[in-house]
């Protein structure tokens, strides 16, 4: 899953509310699933990435997803 669409998706679950959360855990679950395995696969890109250019983008969305998930352990889904 890109990026793009796991960050509109975040962004609509923090604006539900404590009902529409719990009716809809396994999708919040799937979720946090896909933000670790796209930090983990961001951080080996970076590992093997050799061209500063491209490690410099690695950087910038690994740094947002690292972001997405401190915000999602903040508000303890």
């Amino acid at each position: 899953m890109k990026l793009s669409k796991i960050i509109d998706s975040f962004e609509t679950i923090l604006q539900w509310d404590n009902k529409e959360i719990k009716e809809n855990k396994k999708e919040i679950d799937e979720l946090k699933e896909k933000l670790f395995a796209k930090r983990k696969n961001l951080k080996k890109k970076i590992k093997k990435c050799d061209d500063c250019e491209e490690k410099k983008e690695l950087d910038k969305k690994y740094k947002a997803v690292k972001k997405l998930i401190k915000k999602l352990k903040k508000n303890s889904f």
